[in-house]
């Protein structure tokens, strides 16, 4: 494997957006208002702890049916999934988007340098299925997107016997190796990956004087300004939340693979045994067609590749009806074949309760009867 020749920086791109700010507001300015009812405020928002932190996260649809939770990536909210849970709770879905640990109204724990271990993707994982028992929820869909994707494909790995299936927009899930592979290998693999090494340093939260709004109006600008898919309200409340939170909790996903490694060493080999959907974006401009088609999937015991033409990076709001209208295949799919799975905790016990109910009622009849 080579070297990087050059250290190429995410910085003059962010400086870049900061210079033609006005130009990306007056495009974002005659996109159409966010309609009825996409609103944040107009979602449920709850909140819990997690792992010892807050969350906080949407929920939508009847408790009683399929569970699916959506998970976003960087940098993104829960927001990100907006058209996603209108669409699957009216399908039917009882449907949960959480704001990651690091971002949004969840927890920020503050780290320092690569001690940060509350953001590793094996602790990530057991607070979403921590939230899956105080839900009363059994098993769960689990829909991630960019980071998202990665933490759920690791749920996926973790907890298999809580998981439906695990469906990935446009993130493949790499096998865990032997040798570790970091941000800098990962940046030599794919050079569309390198703003990683630097994400990894600490120095990046202290550019623009450390004035999280000016960082954040730079992302934000620079991810969906002039962009379809997100409107000006909906970027401000991106610069709004980011502004006040810091980008700290967030970065710190790229600084825990160390972590991440050791964690994954048992699985190094192992049969990924639950049922898989991979939504490739053709026009994703990071996670690229040619990116995916290098990564192995040999030990998938079930996945099913599909692709959307249209939509880039954030193809779920970009490309929305393109993207539920995928969901909802695999979806229906999936549960016409399993038709008989209970749907929450609850149930499943009640139907371990009857089973027992009927053996101890057969005990007591042959006992009788001998």
């Amino acid at each position: 494997m080579s070297e990087l020749t050059t250290a190429p920086s995410m910085r003059p791109y962010l400086e870049m957006t900061l210079a033609n700010v006005a130009y990306l507001d007056a495009a974002d300015a005659v996109k159409p208002a966010t309609a009825p009812g996409y609103e944040p405020a107009s979602f449920n928002h709850k909140y819990t702890t997690l792992g010892g932190h807050k969350y906080h996260y949407v929920e939508e649809g009847n408790p009683n049916n399929q569970t699916v939770v959506l998970v976003h990536g960087f940098p993104d909210l829960w927001y990100g999934w907006r058209y996603q849970i209108r669409h699957l709770a009216s399908q039917g879905f009882h449907v949960v988007a959480v704001d990651d640990l690091g971002s949004g109204e969840t927890d920020q724990p503050k780290c320092v340098g690569l001690d940060v271990e509350p953001y590793s993707s094996k602790n990530l994982s057991t607070n979403l299925i921590e939230l899956l028992d105080q839900l009363n929820v059994d098993k769960a869909v689990f829909i991630g997107h960019d980071w998202g994707a990665f933490i759920t494909w690791k749920v996926g790995m973790y907890f298999p016997e809580r998981c439906h299936a695990i469906i990935s927009v446009g993130n493949p899930h790499r096998q865990p190796t032997l040798i570790p592979t970091g941000p800098k290998e990962l940046a030599i693999e794919n050079p569309l990956f390198f703003y990683m090494p630097e994400f990894e340093r600490s120095e990046i939260e202290s550019w623009f004087d450390g004035n999280t709004k000016t960082s954040a109006t730079a992302y934000f600008n620079m991810v969906y300004g002039g962009r379809p898919g997100t409107n000006a309200q909906e970027k401000q409340y991106y610069i709004d939340t980011f502004g006040r939170t810091s980008f700290h909790g967030a970065l710190n996903y790229y600084r825990a693979w160390r972590i991440n490694h050791r964690d994954e060493l048992p699985y190094v080999g192992k049969l990924y045994t639950v049922p898989s959907l991979l939504i490739k974006v053709e026009q994703d401009q990071v996670l690229t067609p040619d990116y995916i088609r290098g990564v192995p999937h040999d030990l998938f015991v079930d996945l099913e590749q599909s692709s959307i033409a249209v939509g880039g990076h954030n193809a779920q709001n970009e490309a929305a009806d393109e993207v539920n209208q995928e969901l909802t295949r695999y979806l229906n799919k999936l549960f016409d074949e399993k038709l008989n799975i209970p749907k929450t905790k609850t149930q499943v016990q009640e139907k371990k309760s009857a089973s027992q109910d009927v053996k101890e009622q057969s005990a007591q009849t042959v006992a009788h009867e001998d």
